[in-house]
């Protein structure tokens, strides 16, 4: 059975997904939290400001995909755990980002884990992973 913290977890979790497809700055600046700590593939740390110019330089390549240039075409999340303890949440779940290049569609494939923290009445990331898959 789904308890109210899980079914918020999944309303925000379907928050972050959409605002990452669409690339949204505003929605990922309030879903994720001011301290954020992200480790990505690379195995990299970096923190919020890192983050958002990372989601504005893809706001400018998607704008240039008119140009010729690879574009995201779809980006959709599968098998999510979640795992609730009060104010904090971790969900865990793979995710498919296709890629139109060159006539031709790309596949990457990645595990995220996300935890959730709420701070008042808002859940936010306070950090997350993740890994590519092969």
């Amino acid at each position: 059975m789904t308890t109210t913290i899980e079914q918020e977890i999944l309303t925000q979790e379907e928050n972050l997904t959409q605002a990452s497809r669409l690339l949204d700055v505003d929605a990922l600046d309030r879903l994720y939290a001011d301290d954020i700590m992200f480790t990505g593939v690379t195995g990299d740390i970096c923190g919020k400001s890192a983050l958002m110019n990372e989601a504005r330089r893809g706001v400018a390549e998607r704008a240039s995909a008119s140009e010729g240039k690879s574009a995201v075409v779809g980006y959709d999340k599968e098998d999510i755990q979640i795992v609730s303890h009060d104010a904090v949440a971790v969900t865990s779940y793979r995710f498919i980002v296709r890629i139109q290049m060159d006539g031709q569609e790309i596949q990457r494939r990645y595990r995220t884990t996300n935890v959730w923290l709420k701070r008042g009445n808002q859940w936010q990331v306070a950090a997350a992973h993740t890994a590519a898959l092969s």
